[in-house]
C-alpha cells in the first residue's frame, strides 16, 4: 500500500509539471537519458520507464536539496545518483537489505578484553589512522547485484584480508561458494563464517565464480583459498574496542542501510540511519576529518559506481551510528 501511495503521488507531481517551460522539461529528459546510459538501465515497457523516471526525478530533488546544504557546510556528506536512484526505498531494502539481525551463533567466541583495563582510553594506544586497503589487504569492490548476498561478500572479504595478514597472499574468495553451500546460515554474517569453518575452507573466486542466485553446492577442497580456525565477535557497544580490532585487521559488520542508499562522499552522519542490522559490510580502517570528526572506512558490495568507488566513510564515535558495533566479527585463520 505504501509503495502504491508513493507512485500515485509521483504521478500527480508529473501532472502538475505539464505547464513548466520546455527548457526545464528538456533538461529533465537529458538528465534522465544520461542516467540511463551511465547505469545501463533498460525497462520492460513505456509505463515501467515512466514510473522509473518519476521516481528518479523525485530522488534527484532530494539529492539536489541535500547537496545544496552540503555545499555550504550544513551536511557532512554528499549525495549522488547511483544504481538505486530510480527505485523506491522499499525496493532498495528488498534488493540489498536481507540480514534479519538474528546473528547469535553458539560457536562464535566473544573476543576477550580481560588484559585491558576498561578505564584505559583506547585512543591513546591506537594508530590515528588505519587503512588496510592501502596496505594491500583488501580485494577490489564487487557488485552483489540485486541479490540479498551482502553477508556472503562480507564473510569472504574478512576471510580474504585475514588470510593476507597471515600469509602475505591476497586471493579473491568465492561468494557463490557461500551462497550455494551455506543454506542453513543464509543471510547471517556469523553463520557464513561458521560455515567456512565447518566446510574446512572456502574456494577461490576463479574456481567458483559469482552468479547471485542460489544453486547446487560445488565446493571442492582442492580449490580452497583459506580456512578458519576460530571466529570472534567484537564485544558490542564500544567503538573504541571495535577500533582496536580493526587496527589488527579488517572486521566484518552488519549495519542499517536505510539512509545510506544515495551516499556519494564525505563522512556519513545521519541519526535516521537507525541501529537495526540488515546489511553486511567490511570495516577496512578508520580515520579523522578535521571538519567532521572520526570515521570508519567501510567497503560495500554495491559496486565501484556506488558511493566513493564502493566505499563509505561512516561517522565514528557518534553513539554507534547505524549499529556499527552490534554485530562485528573477524576470523582467526588456520
Amino acid at each position: 500500500m505504501r509503495v502504491l501511495l508513493v507512485i500515485v503521488f509521483l504521478v500527480g507531481m508529473a501532472c502538475c509539471t505539464l505547464g513548466r517551460a520546455t527548457t526545464l522539461e528538456d533538461q529533465l529528459n537529458t538528465e534522465w537519458d544520461s542516467y540511463k546510459n551511465e547505469f545501463d538501465k533498460i525497462y520492460g515497457d513505456e509505463s515501467e520507464e515512466l514510473l522509473r523516471k518519476l521516481i528518479f526525478q523525485n530522488n534527484k530533488q532530494i539529492i539536489d536539496a541535500h547537496n545544496e546544504r552540503w555545499a555550504v557546510g550544513a551536511e557532512s556528506y554528499e549525495m549522488g545518483l547511483n544504481q538505486f536512484s530510480d527505485m523506491l526505498p522499499e525496493e532498495i531494502s528488498k534488493a540489498i537489505g536481507a540480514n534479519d539481525g538474528k546473528e547469535f551463533i553458539d560457536d562464535v567466541e566473544v573476543e576477550s578484553y580481560d588484559e585491558w583495563n576498561d578505564d584505559v582510553d583506547f585512543d591513546l594506544e591506537l594508530p590515528r589512522n588505519v587503512n588496510w586497503t592501502q596496505m594491500g589487504a583488501v580485494t577490489p569492490v564487487m557488485f552483489q547485484g540485486h541479490f540479498n548476498n551482502s553477508w556472503a561478500f562480507a564473510a569472504a572479504g574478512v576471510t580474504e584480508s585475514h588470510q593476507f595478514i597471515k600469509s602475505g597472499h591476497l586471493n579473491v574468495l568465492s561468494k557463490q561458494n557461500l551462497v550455494d553451500c551455506c543454506h542453513a546460515h543464509s543471510h547471517h554474517l556469523a553463520g557464513a563464517l561458521l560455515c567456512i569453518k565447518k566446510m574446512k575452507g572456502i574456494d577461490l573466486e576463479r574456481s567458483y565464480p559469482y552468479r547471485g542466485l542460489t544453486g547446487k553446492c560445488h565446493f571442492k577442497r582442492k580449490f580452497v583459498g583459506a580456512s578458519i580456525n576460530k571466529i570472534f565477535q567484537v564485544r558490542p557497544g564500544n567503538e573504541h574496542r571495535l577500533a582496536h580490532s580493526v587496527s589488527k585487521g579488517p572486521v566484518a559488520a552488519v549495519i542499517s542501510h536505510a539512509a545510506i542508499a544515495h551516499y556519494k562522499s564525505g563522512v556519513f552522519h545521519n541519526p535516521d540511519c537507525g541501529e537495526s542490522p540488515d546489511y553486511a559490510v567490511l570495516i577496512v580502517g578508520y580515520g579523522h576529518c578535521n571538519h567532521f570528526g572520526d570515521y570508519w572506512i567501510v567497503k560495500t558490495s554495491l559496486g565501484p559506481q556506488w558511493g566513493d568507488k564502493g566505499y563509505l566513510k561512516l561517522a565514528r564515535n557518534k553513539h554507534n551510528l547505524c549499529g556499527i558495533t552490534n554485530w562485528a566479527y573477524y576470523p582467526q585463520m588456520k
